[in-house]
């Protein structure tokens, strides 16, 4: 099952976060330790892992969690697969639940379904006591 949202337990889905500068989209990245200042490239990456950042946001309330690591991706289509098969299983439930129901009205002997459908019959009608 997908991680619900922590502040308003809304559905998460996943998502791309980055910085547009000057027309650029760079994608956020995560580096380990406190970076130094670099002439050249404005931040010196120099013996430090880096990764990119994922990301998911609740559809409902716009809350967002970032996520850094090796495999991120991978751990991306792994919750994916876990919403898809959530809405499955819940729309088997709602499949199985329309089944009992036509198998009760199948095995139920036909008398007694005549006389439920007659007790219906037999009740008053809304519409003409609104009008009465």
């Amino acid at each position: 099952m997908m991680a619900d949202c922590p502040k308003c337990q809304g559905s998460m889905e996943v998502g791309q976060t980055f910085v547009d500068y000057w027309g650029w989209r760079i994608p956020l990245r995560w580096a380990d330790g406190q970076l130094k200042r670099s002439l050249w490239t404005g931040l010196s990456l120099r013996g430090r892992k880096h990764t990119d950042v994922a990301s998911r946001r609740c559809r409902e309330c716009g809350y967002i969690e970032l996520f850094a690591g090796y495999g991120v991706e991978e751990d991306f289509s792994t919750l994916e697969i876990r919403a898809e098969n959530d809405r499955l299983r819940k729309q088997m439930g709602t499949l199985l639940d329309r089944v009992a129901v036509l198998e009760k009205i199948a095995t139920d002997p036909a008398e007694r379904t005549a006389r439920e459908i007659e007790a219906l019959r037999d009740l008053p009608d809304k519409d003409n006591e609104e009008k009465e």
